[in-house]
């Protein structure tokens, strides 16, 4: 039974808030989580996206968007930011979970960066990980991966399904 499962999802498609809302019904069902959600604001003027990270475990937030000044046009991703959610994310890996989630395998991830060090950490730990890959880095993610994983679509009813097959609980 693959304990590693991927979200593949479309280009375009809201997978922040999409995880967002699945992490947070998973917690009404009294799962313990840990890993990252992604939250998104529009507080830099121009339609740049002000990003940070909120580990579930803690509920720190991490900012991953580098200030790159008022006249700046788009954003840049923090690594600092990311290595330091990455940081409790591991801590919280020593508690006693029901599920890791990180909220996407992308580009940092597909470099050999980003949270790849703790989704493999988790997945090494026998924890049951849920995460998202948009469909062109699906190859990086097969890499990565191997053939131990479960492909889900972005539906909540399937993916509450995948966790409680692995946790031994109702859907």
């Amino acid at each position: 039974m693959a304990m590693l499962a991927a979200i593949v999802y479309p280009s375009g498609f809201p997978i922040d808030d999409f995880m967002a809302g699945l992490a947070s019904a998973m917690k009404r069902r009294g799962l313990r989580l840990a890993g990252v959600i992604q939250r998104n604001s529009e507080d830099c003027g121009e339609g740049c996206l002000s990003m940070s990270l909120e580990e579930l475990a803690s509920g720190r937030h991490f900012p991953i968007s580098e200030d790159r000044g008022a006249s700046s046009e788009g954003c840049r991703l923090d690594a600092s930011g990311l290595a330091a959610a990455g940081g409790a994310i591991a801590e919280a890996l020593a508690g006693e979970l029901d599920l890791v989630i990180v909220n996407k395998f992308g580009r940092q991830e597909m470099l050999g960066q980003g949270l790849r060090q703790e989704i493999a950490a988790a997945a090494m730990a026998g924890l049951p990980v849920l995460t998202a890959v948009r469909e062109d880095f699906v190859p990086a993610w097969r890499e990565f991966a191997g053939d131990d994983w479960v492909l889900l679509s972005p539906d909540e009813a399937a993916i509450e399904g995948w966790a409680a097959a692995r946790l031994g609980v109702a859907a």
